[in-house]
């Protein structure tokens, strides 16, 4: 629990009154347009043009980014030193110059050359970002960024399959500052019109309790089970991450009540960790917010982000059924009893009675989102719907000193994401100002020979390692540029390859030798965190065989005939929980398993997993021989268990 506070001390600052009352100004005011733009109100005539509004988003978050984000560890925790507020002034300055100029930007072409006075505060707004990108999201992040965003600089004197004509630094810093493809590109386009919505709904249900709520539902529904801790952390941890899409944010907000707990069941403290950070990381996998990244996603396929959500629905489930039927294989390996919850169980209807805003409000965003399909402007619906109902009950009603904390919360968290969705456009800048974006999809397929086997190992080895230096949309967007317009064009689903990619780069949350979230959960239960990382590593098999299979089978994504998805899923699901059960050697009804039964366990469960009719019923036969031979044999010694259970 120490090491949990210290963390988060170190994470953001506590500035002085004054600075608050900067950033809740700031928020307030940023939140009154944006609902003007998203819902297109034109109070006596006024109407935010898309560039204004983006620049207007900067203007209002890259400050609280250097608000509450210290230079570094060892920086005040209170006082802003004058660098930062120098920083402060010019994260104002440069946006709101940009905004003062807005029909020179649409009319005079300024992101091909601006004149001398706005190409230096192009330069400005270029460091700008790239320093709220390393106070938000590390050195590593930073480094590769500034590669990226320079890359056009030396272009020209790189190898011919990256080859490309070289940039000025003039025309250069104009595109990146002042061109829709770059800083104010997808990234941000998509923060300001759909991702913004989505946030503050998550906030406000953090502050109306939204996480007692998920620990209370998961404590009802599996509380009394055995390794009823562990279960009540992976529902409570998938719940609570399917609205903040954050996974180190998930292990230190709900880990530091599940990962005690579990250990007082008699868990050890590297299994406790890695449950948490397994269950943590699944929750940006698991709709209806999944983080930034599936609304970057949802742009660049230019669908209804639904449908990225439709999509993502059943890989997700099917990762935290596997983590649960592992979870509960382990626990009857080591003989693990139902014991003592460490908090009072309350009843199911309860607990659903006390908390009708949370869910009234998430049904009304998924009731509109899913059928009337209406995107940018249900998040904010569903916000009101949830304040609304709050302030029926003494309980949950927001009162001043909430609502100013959740303006507070708002600034605090979008400022953090600002200093990574305008960096992580640069990316894109970088691409299209080059021509990169277009000829290098061409040469991976050349040197992959065709071969989609080889694409997609290339394309899971290269999002693992880029996942360990970058934020996951840095990841997404560079491999959605680069390599799945080749996936596509040998004829595998569209969106098959983008869900593919994101899972490949969520491995590194819980893979070592980076494996984050893993280690963000081994500094509050204080194992090993090299041992954590491993165990978390197994514990989420699904993780590295899911994408695997949807990517070649669509039906797993709900995008094939029905009779194919019919087969698909049951089989798949099946074939997890088997292989659940080999990698934690115990299985239902018979008990604990010996090594030879665990590989063929293993075996059959791979064949059922592997989307093909003929492979489903040799791994259901080979299952099905196993578990009839050890029926058979109970009570007496034989080659299969090791002992009954």
């Amino acid at each position: 629990m120490e090491s949990q506070t210290t963390t988060l001390q170190q994470k953001y600052r506590t500035p002085q009154k004054g600075w608050r009352l900067v950033s809740i100004a700031c928020t307030l005011s940023v939140l009154i347009l944006a609902l003007l733009y998203v819902f297109h109100w034109r109070p006596f005539g006024f109407m935010l043009v898309d560039v204004t509004y983006l620049y207007v988003l900067i203007a209002a978050f890259l400050p609280q980014c250097f608000i509450y984000k210290p230079f570094s560890n060892q920086s005040s925790r209170e006082k802003i030193p004058w660098y930062d507020i120098l920083l402060i002034g010019l994260s104002v300055a440069a946006p709101f110059y940009f905004i003062t100029k807005e029909w020179e930007l649409l009319t005079l072409g300024w992101e091909t050359g601006a004149p001398t006075i706005p190409w230096i505060f192009c330069l400005i707004l270029w460091g700008l970002i790239l320093e709220a990108g390393r106070r938000a999201a590390g050195l590593p992040f930073a480094i590769i960024i500034s590669f990226f965003s320079v890359y056009p600089l030396f272009s020209g004197h790189m190898p011919s399959s990256i080859w490309a004509p070289s940039t000025s630094l003039h025309q250069l810093a104009s595109y990146h500052a002042l061109s829709e493809e770059s800083i104010l590109g997808i990234p941000l386009h998509v923060f300001g019109r759909l991702f913004f919505g989505f946030m503050v709904f998550a906030i406000v249900l953090q502050r109306l309790a939204a996480g007692k709520f998920f620990n209370d539902l998961a404590l009802a529904l599996v509380g009394k089970t055995r390794a009823g801790n562990a279960k009540v952390a992976i529902v409570a941890s998938g719940l609570f991450g399917s609205i903040s899409g954050a996974p180190i944010a998930n292990v230190m907000t709900t880990g530091a009540f599940t990962i005690p707990a579990m250990k007082k069941e008699g868990l050890p403290a590297f299994f406790a960790g890695a449950v948490e950070a397994t269950a943590s990381s699944g929750g940006a996998l698991m709709p209806p917010v999944m983080g930034a990244v599936a609304f970057i996603m949802a742009d660049f396929l230019a669908v209804p982000y639904a449908e990225v959500c439709i999509a993502a629905a059943v890989p997700s489930i099917l990762y935290y059924l596997c983590l649960f039927a592992q979870i509960d294989s382990y626990a009857g390996r080591i003989a693990l009893k139902p014991g003592p919850i460490t908090a009072e169980v309350p009843s199911i209807l309860r607990t659903l009675f006390q908390n009708l805003h949370i869910i009234i409000s998430f049904l009304f965003l998924i009731g509109v989102l899913f059928f009337l399909r209406i995107d940018a402007q249900v998040a904010w619906m569903a916000t009101a719907v949830a304040i609304g109902l709050a302030m029926f009950r003494k309980e949950t009603r927001l009162d001043f000193h909430g609502l100013i904390g959740m303006l507070e919360d708002i600034g605090k968290v979008l400022g953090e994401l600002m200093g990574i969705m305008g960096p992580v456009g640069m990316i894109i800048g970088s691409f299209i100002i080059t021509g990169i974006a277009f000829s290098l999809p061409h040469e991976i397929v050349g040197m992959a020979g065709g071969s989609i086997a080889f694409m997609l190992i290339l394309g899971a080895i290269a999002s693992f390692i880029l996942g360990m230096g970058v934020t996951i949309s840095a990841c997404y967007i560079f491999l959605a540029i680069v390599l799945a317009p080749g996936l596509v064009a040998s004829g595998l689903d569209i969106m098959a390859v983008h869900l593919f990619i994101l899972y490949c780069g969520m491995m590194s949350y819980i893979t070592p030798p980076v494996a984050l979230a893993a280690f963000a959960a081994a500094s509050i239960s204080g194992a090993d965190p090299m041992r954590t990382g491993f165990q978390a590593m197994k514990l989420g098999i699904a993780k590295y065989i899911l994408p695997f299979i949807f990517v070649v089978s669509p039906g797993l994504i709900l995008r094939a005939p029905a009779e194919r998805i019919l087969l698909v899923i049951p089989s798949c699901a099946i074939g997890l929980i088997i292989i659940s059960g080999a990698l934690e050697g115990y299985f239902w009804g018979m008990g604990r398993l010996k090594m030879l039964t665990r590989f063929l366990f293993f075996f059959s469960g791979v064949l059922l997993a592997v989307p093909d009719l003929k492979t489903d019923l040799l791994g259901i036969g080979v299952f099905g021989l196993l578990f009839s031979f050890a029926f058979i044999l109970r009570g007496r010694k034989n080659f299969l268990v090791a002992s009954a259970g």
